[in-house]
């Protein structure tokens, strides 16, 4: 695996960036790090290909690449979005995503790991959601290099 680019990373927003994406799954990382600055909620792949500058069909190809079906990132992105502001409160996260029906709230928020008893009190909340997400398999390599960037930031 290719050496992460983050020396002295770039904060935009307080959300970390990854200076020269050298790898795909870095370069996927990027698109999940872009949705993350969005000021609404990008509940489309489409929504989230315009929000990245990069086209639906590059979006949806880079989440293959790593191993991560497209709409499984595009969840997990939009739950990260939610979760990394500052002010974030797992109460309110039903309230932050745009969704239409209550089976697809709970859904996401049954694979974030925010219906789990577990209390997120004990440890920061992105570190709670990365370990207990399950959009994405926690040997994935994108996912590893969203966590590496956290942990750095």
């Amino acid at each position: 695996m290719a050496t992460l680019s983050l020396i002295n990373p770039p904060i935009v927003f307080g959300i970390p960036e990854i200076a020269q994406p050298s790898s795909t799954a870095e370069r996927w990382a990027t698109y999940v790090l872009g949705a993350c600055k969005s000021e609404k909620d990008p509940r489309t792949l489409g929504i989230w290909a315009r929000l990245v500058a990069v086209s639906y069909t590059t979006l949806c190809e880079s989440c293959r690449l790593v191993g991560v079906q497209p709409r499984n990132a595009r969840d997990f992105a939009r739950v990260l979005r939610i979760v990394v502001k500052p002010s974030f409160d797992s109460r309110q996260l039903a309230g932050l995503l745009d969704v239409s029906d209550r089976r697809t709230l709970e859904s996401i928020l049954q694979k974030a790991g925010f219906r789990q008893p577990v209390s997120i009190h004990r440890q920061p909340a992105v570190c709670f959601f990365l370990e207990n997400q399950r959009f994405i398999s926690q040997d994935n390599a994108g996912l590893r290099i969203i966590r590496a960037v956290f942990v750095s930031h």
